[in-house]
């Protein structure tokens, strides 16, 4: 109901973090008497009344941790980095005596659905969050007192583990600039992973810099990490007047839509075009053309998730760390040097 006090509005009230009320309102006892008498003090002054999870959570633990996946069921188990990372999550848990519960999205046009269930009861004890489809439902559940890390990038103030996005784009365009490709065509990403697609497009733009170079106006479509989005942009691509010589797809699946169609339509890669993607799935190596690509730690990714997760409920870490993972580089024989170097 409007104007119903809220866990943000005690915690301005209090001149406290939101985080800090959620510690209180779950009797985290690393929270000292003064602060603790100030939030339940604005508590009272506000008329904010604690969810019945948030004192479930107070009275014992679940054990269990929800993994929550913002896709389409189909997407999430057909893409591998996703299943490495879920992989490393469920290990991590697993070792220290929690248990993991999947949620994904429930229909295409509601990626908030995914978080749906743990807003109606309180069957975890903290929540691991893949931010690449979208991170606007997490503002209820932090409300509702649940520790949040996210695999990705969030703008809430909250725990985030993720790839060197800028690192890695930043590295694929430096290798095809020495190869000798100027004009470089880029599958962006989409929007509900803006913050991940800037990151890489940073990289891109900066190695345009250091090597003195402007990037070519034009060169750049979006697709939705898919596959047929991938082939999609690469007909958009060489449609072109003056068209790409090498193709940075933003995903490996959206790149091998760009080999497939380059091969359909007689091109040879890399002879004609060469094409990079990121991730450096399983897919990537499978080809008849193995793809040059960004190899993520996913597996790691989720693992350190979990441990900074699992570290949060404990009381010994700060729940705004951020933790940047390195990727690397695989250079394969979609990349080669363009047939006249500008």
């Amino acid at each position: 109901m409007p104007g119903q006090p809220t866990m943000r509005s005690v915690a301005e009230h209090a001149g406290v973090s939101h985080q800090t009320v959620s510690r209180v309102v779950n009797g985290d006892p690393t929270v000292t008497d003064a602060v603790r008498e100030r939030v339940v003090t604005s508590m009272s002054a506000l008329g904010y009344r604690p969810s019945a999870g948030g004192r479930a959570m107070a009275r014992g633990r679940t054990e269990v941790v929800g993994l929550v996946i913002p896709h389409d069921p189909g997407f999430a188990f057909a893409n591998d980095h996703l299943i490495r990372m879920m992989t490393g999550a469920e290990q991590e848990l697993a070792a220290r005596g929690y248990g993991m519960l999947l949620s994904t999205r429930e229909t295409a046009k509601d990626p908030a659905s995914a978080y749906r269930r743990f807003d109606r009861r309180r069957l975890v004890d903290g929540l691991i969050v893949e931010g690449g489809g979208g991170t606007a439902a997490l503002p209820r559940l932090v409300e509702l007192g649940y520790p949040v890390v996210v695999i990705g990038y969030t703008e809430d103030d909250l725990a985030m583990v993720h790839p060197d996005d800028e690192g890695g784009a930043y590295a694929v365009a430096q290798h095809l600039l020495a190869l000798g490709h100027r004009r470089i065509g880029v599958v962006n990403g989409p929007p509900e992973s803006r913050l991940a697609m800037a990151a890489r497009m940073r990289g891109v733009h900066r190695a345009f810099t250091d090597a003195r170079l402007e990037p070519p106006p034009g060169l750049e479509v979006h697709g939705d990490f898919t596959f047929a989005s991938g082939h999609a942009a690469a007909q958009r691509l060489m449609a072109l007047p003056a068209p790409p010589t090498a193709v940075f797809a933003f995903n490996d699946a959206m790149a091998l839509g760009v080999l497939r169609w380059m091969r359909e339509n007689g091109k040879s890669v890399p002879g004609d075009v060469s094409i990079a993607g990121f991730d450096d799935t399983s897919a990537a190596v499978l080809g008849e053309t193995p793809l040059t690509s960004v190899a993520l730690q996913s597996v790691d990714l989720g693992r350190r998730a979990a441990q900074i997760l699992l570290d949060l409920l404990d009381g010994k870490n700060a729940q705004n760390t951020e933790t940047v993972m390195a990727g690397r580089l695989m250079v394969r024989a979609s990349t080669a040097p363009p047939r006249t170097v500008i």
